[in-house]
């Protein structure tokens, strides 16, 4: 199925706001997960609307409710994002970053109690299209092993950043700190494929291919480096945040099971330390060692981090946005959930 990417977003706010959630949430929601999508991430885009709306009529997100502050100074603010949507809360929580950042030059902003957020990206790409270098983080449940033990003890610490470029697509990285996302071995299962080596281990902590259910952990990247970072950003986003330390998975729990999860999102204004000209004309000079220097042996290009996804997105907004199968199935689910009709967005 090929949509435009305008309409098919249109219609998953429309769909989303006849499904109960408030017109602004409901923006914030539909406009990052099709960005998500449009990038290549479709683990973590539309496909999922279905799974939110019916964790929401359950009771285990609320799409009605404005993140409060429960403290904050010039630089910093922490939030409670009242068991809300994660895209929303995460979106408000970006904005008054860059709110402050344009008084004092940076900004940290947390936010506890809110919902799976979907792909980082989308907020730290959000910011630098107006400008700010971020950094956009978030705990998860616990689903990753750590060297040394067994089980899931740590969650994968989901982080982006993203620099401005005026005038063209941002710099921009997303990972996990486990080997691939989670939703990716979801998406191997789903399809009946083996998934790689060192992606999981099994309950004992032995690695496996072929993951049953939900019995397995993810492994870190890195081994020690990746469960390193990991805990740093789950300090960020659990610690500092003041947060639960029992994120519960917003896919493999009952529909009314809050998960509790946090964010963190910094932002620097890049015009506070020095003329945006200067940093956009440096930042151009460096990348341009990076792509022009020797390539290996069979290889044509190399990349700047994020140029592969822009690449599918600017197609997408060519040609129209193709949804995998699976996505599409989801789209269709949408409109039985919406009553609403999504023929006018195919192409």
């Amino acid at each position: 199925m090929t949509v435009d990417y305008k309409k098919y977003k249109e219609f998953c706010r429309k769909a989303l706001i006849a499904c109960g959630m408030k017109e602004e949430a409901a923006e914030a929601v539909a406009d990052c997960c099709v960005m998500t999508d449009m990038l290549g991430i479709s683990t973590h885009g539309t496909i999922n609307l279905p799974k939110y709306i019916r964790k929401m009529k359950a009771g285990g997100l609320h799409g009605n409710t404005t993140p409060s502050v429960i403290s904050e100074g010039p630089t910093w603010a922490r939030l409670n994002g009242e068991g809300g949507f994660g895209m929303y809360n995460g979106r408000y929580a970006i904005d008054l970053a860059m709110k402050k950042a344009d008084e004092m030059g940076m900004a940290l902003v947390t936010v506890s109690d809110s919902g799976h957020f979907g792909a980082c990206c989308s907020y730290s790409i959000y910011a630098a299209e107006k400008g700010y270098l971020a950094l956009a983080m978030s705990n998860t449940n616990k689903l990753m092993c750590v060297p040394g033990g067994k089980g899931n003890v740590i969650g994968n610490a989901p982080i982006s950043y993203a620099l401005p470029r005026p005038g063209k697509h941002p710099i921009f990285m997303d990972i996990a700190l486990s080997q691939v996302a989670k939703l990716k071995v979801v998406q191997y299962q789903r399809e009946g494929k083996k998934v790689p080596d060192g992606w999981v281990v099994d309950e004992n902590g032995m690695p496996t291919n072929d993951p049953q259910g939900n019995n397995f952990s993810m492994c870190p990247m890195s081994a020690h480096k990746g469960y390193c970072l990991a805990f740093f950003v789950e300090t960020l986003t659990t610690v500092l945040s003041g947060g639960s330390f029992d994120v519960k998975s917003w896919l493999f729990t009952p529909p009314e099971t809050q998960t509790n999860t946090g964010h963190t999102m910094l932002v620097i204004n890049v015009n506070k330390m020095m003329d945006p000209s200067q940093f956009a004309e440096r930042l151009e000079e460096y990348t341009a060692s990076i792509v022009n220097a020797p390539k290996a042996m069979g290889s044509d290009k190399i990349f700047y981090p994020g140029e592969p996804n822009w690449c599918g997105y600017d197609a997408a907004v060519e040609n129209g946005l193709v949804l995998p199968d699976a996505t599409a199935e989801a789209a269709r689910e949408l409109e039985e959930l919406s009553g609403l009709k999504l023929e006018d967005a195919i192409i």
